[in-house]
C-alpha cells in the first residue's frame, strides 16, 4: 500500500496547515453531501405531493436545480483538490479553496430550505414517517381482521360471535386499500395509509359494536310492534273524525284530508313489510341491515300517525275556533298592535309600519269572511296563523336592528 511517507521527499511531508485544510475540506464535503442528499429527497417528495399545483412544483424544482448545481461544482472542486493528492506542502491552498466553495454551496442549501421551509419540512416529515405509518396501517388491518372474524364478542347472546355485515364490508375495502401500501409513488402510499387506517378502524369499531346493535334490534322489534298497534288505533279514528268534519264544517275545511285514511293505511303496510324484513335479517344475524329496516318501519309509522293526527287535530281546532272565533281574532290583533308599538318606539314606522298595517287589513278581511252561510273556519285559522308568523318576522328584524 502506498503511503505518503514512502515518497521520502522532504517537500512532500504534510505540515499542520495542510493537514488541517484537508481535514476541514473533508468534513465540509461530508456535511454537504448529507445536506444536499436530504434536500434533494425533500424536493422530490414535495414535487410529487404537490402535483395538483404543477406550476408551484416546477418553480420549486427549478430553484433547487440552481442550488444543486452549486453543490455539484463544490463537489467537483473538492474531488479535484483531493483525489490522488495527499496533503502536503502546496495542497493547503487548493483544499481551502474547495472548502470555501463547499461552504458557499451549503449556505445556498440553507437559504433554499429556509425559503421553502413549510413545503420541504412537510415532505421530509412524510418521507421519514411513512415507514412507521405503513406499519401502523398493517397492524390496524390485522386487528380489524381479528375483530371481524375472530373470537366471540363479549356480551353477545349465548357467547356466540355476532357478525356485522358493515364491518365485513369495511374490512374488504381496507384490504383493497392496503394492496397499495407498497406502491412506488409517495402520494399513492400516503393515500393508501390514510385510507387503510380509516377503513380498518371503522371495521374494528363496527365489529365491536355488533353485540350492542344485536341487542338494540331485539328490543326495537318489540317496541315497534307496540307502536304499530297504537298507530293502527289512531288510523281507525280517521273515518269517524273525517265524517264529523264533513258534517259540521264546509267542504273546504277538510278537502286536503280526503286521502288521509288510504295514505295512513299504506304507511302501515309499508311498516309491516319493513318489520318483516328486519325479523328475517335478525334471524340471519345481519343486525346492521335489520337496524336499518327497523328505522324504516318507524319512519312509516310516523307517517301513519301524522295522517291520523292531521284529521283528529283539525276537528279539534275547528271546533275550538267555531266556539269562539272572536278570541282567535283578539289574540292576533294584540300581536299586531304590540308589534306596532315596538316599531313606533324604535323609530322604524316608515320601514315596517306599512307591513304591519297590511296585517291588520288581512285580519279584518278574515273576520269578515266568517259572516257567510258556510264559514271557512280552516281558512280563518290558517290566515290568522299566517298573520302572526309575518308579524313575528317583523319583530325579529326590528329587534335585530334591521333598517338602521
Amino acid at each position: 500500500m502506498f503511503r505518503w511517507s514512502d515518497r521520502g521527499a522532504p517537500d512532500a511531508a504534510p505540515d499542520d496547515r495542510a493537514l488541517a485544510a484537508r481535514n476541514a475540506a473533508t468534513q465540509a464535503f461530508l456535511a454537504l453531501d448529507d445536506e444536499q442528499r436530504a434536500a434533494a429527497t425533500a424536493v422530490d417528495a414535495a414535487e410529487e405531493l404537490g402535483s395538483a399545483d404543477r406550476a408551484a412544483g416546477r418553480r420549486l424544482v427549478d430553484a433547487w436545480r440552481q442550488v444543486a448545481d452549486l453543490g455539484d461544482h463544490a463537489t467537483e472542486a473538492y474531488l479535484g483538490a483531493t483525489t490522488d493528492t495527499p496533503p502536503g506542502r502546496g495542497t493547503a491552498t487548493a483544499d481551502e479553496r474547495a472548502t470555501a466553495e463547499i461552504e458557499r454551496a451549503r449556505e445556498a442549501i440553507r437559504r433554499f430550505r429556509a425559503s421553502h421551509a413549510r413545503v420541504l419540512d412537510e415532505a421530509a416529515h412524510l418521507v421519514t414517517g411513512l415507514p412507521r405509518a405503513v406499519h401502523e396501517a398493517r397492524v390496524a388491518l390485522v386487528e380489524a381482521r381479528a375483530a371481524v372474524a375472530g373470537p366471540p364478542a363479549a356480551g353477545s347472546s349465548g357467547g356466540e360471535h355476532v357478525r356485522s355485515r358493515r364491518a365485513e364490508e369495511r374490512l374488504a375495502d381496507a384490504e383493497r386499500a392496503a394492496a397499495r401500501l407498497d406502491s412506488p409513488g409517495l402520494r399513492e402510499r400516503r393515500d393508501a395509509v390514510a385510507r387503510t387506517l380509516e377503513l380498518a378502524r371503522e371495521a374494528l369499531a363496527l365489529a365491536a359494536d355488533a353485540p350492542r346493535t344485536a341487542a338494540q334490534v331485539r328490543t326495537a322489534l318489540s317496541s315497534v310492534a307496540t307502536r304499530r298497534a297504537a298507530a293502527q288505533t289512531r288510523t281507525e279514528r280517521i273515518p269517524p273524525a273525517l265524517s264529523s268534519l264533513r258534517r259540521e264544517f264546509s267542504e273546504k275545511c277538510s278537502r286536503d284530508l280526503d286521502d288521509a285514511e288510504p295514505r295512513a293505511r299504506a304507511a302501515l303496510s309499508a311498516a309491516d313489510a319493513a318489520v318483516a324484513d328486519a325479523e328475517r335479517l335478525a334471524v340471519a344475524g345481519d343486525w346492521d341491515d335489520a337496524a336499518d329496516r327497523i328505522a324504516a318501519a318507524r319512519a312509516e309509522l310516523g307517517r301513519a300517525e301524522e295522517r291520523a293526527d292531521a284529521v283528529t287535530d283539525r276537528l279539534t281546532e275547528l271546533r275550538e275556533v267555531r266556539a269562539d272565533p272572536a278570541r282567535q281574532a283578539a289574540d292576533t290583533r294584540f300581536v299586531v298592535r304590540d308589534a306596532q308599538r315596538l316599531v313606533v318606539d324604535r323609530g322604524l314606522v316608515a320601514e315596517f309600519g306599512p307591513v304591519l298595517d297590511a296585517q291588520s287589513v288581512r285580519l279584518q278581511n278574515a273576520v269578515d269572511r266568517l259572516d257567510g252561510v258556510h264559514p271557512d273556519y280552516w281558512f280563518y285559522l290558517t290566515e290568522l296563523r299566517g298573520i302572526r308568523d309575518r308579524v313575528r318576522q317583523v319583530v325579529e328584524r326590528v329587534r335585530a336592528g334591521a333598517g338602521r
